[in-house]
């Protein structure tokens, strides 16, 4: 009997010890069966982007991976003990959130992992995922501290993946140097894979493209090892790669180049965008009727888009600025704002006609300035229309050459100084700023402080020259001189009362000071305020009135725009300005207010002087009682 019931019981216990271990399967099945199915959801989706990092996942994505957390955690819950399966649950619980872009919750498991399972298989991939992450999060000075053990160890299994994240650590601390560094060591080593080579390579390129470095970056975009790479990044490689020789002015191994991308099935979808840059590149080859071949391959095969409207723009630039025909430029921009009138080279082909429209009519009518029959042409209006047309050139037709022709023009024929001033600074200022042409620049700049000095022309030629300012324009020296003026003017009120015998004479040298600030500098600032002082100065004295008024109306009349002129307005006229009607108005008002007075003072005087009568008291009888409805009344009492 005693062997039956020991037996029973260890029947139970393994009974038990079995439903628990199914439990714990059918958990982890599930959950690795929802993260290799989440999995392939995300590979699918990272093949389908050029930068993993700019992608998140889908809807579906990530409900696998919350499920997968779900699964874990009940793990967690009901085999707390079992470190086996704790590890592989926290594992699995720690890469979903990652996978989820998540980072802090990922890293937060990271470290309990760390913590609790240092020497579990999984501890070399969780040191280099959690400086991942670190990084996301943008943790850069942790994420280094966190990355040592992976990259100390060459014969760690994350070496070169943490070589890759150091370089991107470094590049976000502003040292591409050593980030290029990090990457050259990955490829020097002949332990890494190609697939890490390749990555390498790409990273390099796209740092030495950063950096202006084109022929560097075009040499790792083609490294062999590029092959190794998804699709995507392939691509990325092959457009940067024709992209660098462009830059270098490589016209037409550029156009081979996209040629080679154009013909690559997997990218069909850019194949319009490949058609337009092989255009482009063939047109600054000097190329031209090859380009505009395939620019019209580009309007017959994908017309009303936004390629067609790229391809009209390129035809209407060239005819504008190479074959100087502007008729037919205007008619490529109609076409280009037509195709796709939303997109970017849309707008600027309409805004490029507007502008040549204008253009040809200032032209127009320059040349009837010309041609008139006039003994005396009207050169103030020629010479308008020219700085007009300069201005068209420069900021609207971005045709900088053109609007420095136009301005040589107007500095060697104009007879008008400030034109020519205009002018020249305007010219030296485009070789400065838009031409990149700094030596020509200052050349241009130096003329100006020499023909024109002490003009606002070569003040501002002296700054942009980082010179200290020494040229003093009209109003910097009437300004001085007012100061001056100013300071007597202030000794004088502040005199004590001691010394009023000195007085008027100080305040006459102060109005003898803003006299000649006025007689030398009457169309300046400073000029303008003197005269005003001079009226303040005359209002003191009441003899003098008259010369103050005659100076008020002097500056409403003369400048009435300036500040001062305002004032004086102000001074003459300080009633509120009224018109006919309102004067009217008033007068009707009065009118009837003296009409009611009058009658209510006749009123008055008539009641006073009638004789007073005596009052009779009103008698109610008692038939005509009425009885009060108080709260006594309300009842009947007998």
């Amino acid at each position: 009997m005693f062997r039956g019931r020991f037996l029973a019981l260890f029947l139970l216990a393994a009974l038990i010890e079995g439903c628990t271990c199914c439990a714990y399967l059918n958990h982890m099945f599930n959950a690795e069966r929802l993260y290799d199915e989440a999995t392939e959801l995300r590979q699918a989706r990272l093949d389908s982007v050029p930068d993993e990092t700019m992608s998140y996942p889908s809807g579906e994505e990530s409900q696998k991976y919350e499920k997968v957390i779900e699964k874990g955690s009940r793990v967690l819950e009901r085999f707390p003990k079992n470190k086996t399966r704790t590890a592989e649950a926290v594992f699995l619980i720690a890469e979903s959130y990652r996978h989820k872009s998540d980072w802090p919750k990922a890293i937060t498991k990271y470290d309990e992992y760390e913590r609790y399972f240092a020497d579990n298989d999984s501890m070399r991939a969780v040191e280099y995922q959690r400086a991942y992450c670190l990084y996301r999060n943008q943790e850069f000075n942790i994420s280094r501290f966190a990355l040592e053990p992976v990259v100390a160890n060459k014969n760690h299994p994350y070496y070169f993946q943490g070589l890759n994240l150091l370089s991107l650590l470094d590049e976000k601390s502003e040292a591409p140097e050593q980030a290029i560094a990090a990457l050259e060591a990955v490829l020097a080593d002949t332990s890494g894979t190609p697939y890490m080579k390749g990555k390498a390579h790409f990273r390099l390129a796209g740092l030495y493209y950063k950096m202006e470095q084109w022929e560097k970056a075009h040499h790792h975009y083609n490294a062999k090892e590029i092959e190794n790479l998804n699709d995507r990044e392939r691509q990325t490689a092959g457009e940067q790669s024709a992209e660098c020789l462009v830059n270098m002015k490589d016209y037409l191994k550029a156009a081979d180049e996209f040629k080679q991308l154009y013909k690559v099935e997997a990218y069909e979808k850019k194949r319009p965008h490949y058609l337009v840059r092989i255009g482009e590149t063939t047109l600054l080859a000097g190329r031209n009727a090859d380009a505009y071949v395939i620019f019209n391959k580009v309007n017959s095969e994908y017309a009303k888009t936004e390629h067609s409207s790229r391809c009209y723009f390129n035809m209407g630039d060239y005819e504008q600025n190479k074959t100087l025909n502007y008729d037919l430029a205007m008619s490529y921009y109609d076409s280009s704002y037509i195709a796709r009138s939303i997109s970017e080279y849309a707008q600027k082909a309409r805004d490029r006609r507007n502008a040549l429209r204008r253009l040809v009519s200032m032209r127009e009518k320059n040349e009837d300035i010309l041609q008139s029959k006039d003994s005396i042409p009207d050169m103030k209006s020629f010479f308008k229309n020219e700085f007009m047309i300069a201005e068209l050139f420069l900021l609207k037709l971005s045709e900088a050459d053109s609007a420095v022709a136009r301005l040589t023009n107007v500095i060697e024929k104009s007879d008008d100084t400030a034109s020519v001033m205009r002018a020249a600074y305007a010219r030296a200022f485009i070789y400065d700023e838009f031409l990149h042409d700094p030596d020509t620049a200052e050349e241009l700049y130096k003329e100006i402080i020499e023909k024109y000095p002490n003009t606002d022309y070569a003040k501002q030629a002296q700054v942009n020259l980082g010179m200290n300012v020494t040229m003093k324009t009209q109003e910097d020296e009437a300004r001085d001189r007012y100061m001056a003026a100013e300071s007597l003017w202030t000794v004088a009120s502040e005199m004590p009362a001691s010394k009023m015998d000195l007085v008027d004479s100080a305040y006459a040298n102060a109005f003898a000071a803003f006299d000649s600030v006025y007689k030398e500098y009457p169309q300046t600032q400073s000029g303008i305020q003197a005269l005003y002082m001079k009226a303040i100065y005359f209002q003191m004295t009441p003899d003098r009135m008259d010369s103050a008024v005659a100076i008020y109306r002097d500056l409403r009349d003369k400048h009435g725009t300036t500040a001062w002129g305002k004032r004086a307005a102000y001074v003459l006229n300080t009633r509120l300005t009224t018109t006919d009607d309102d004067i009217a108005r008033l007068r009707k008002r009065t009118a009837q207010t003296i009409e009611s007075l009058d009658k209510k003072s006749a009123k008055y005087y008539e009641e006073l002087n009638a004789k007073p009568e005596e009052k009779k008291a009103d008698i109610i009888s008692k038939e005509d009682e009425i009885l009060e409805n108080t709260y006594n009344s309300m009842y009947d009492f007998e």
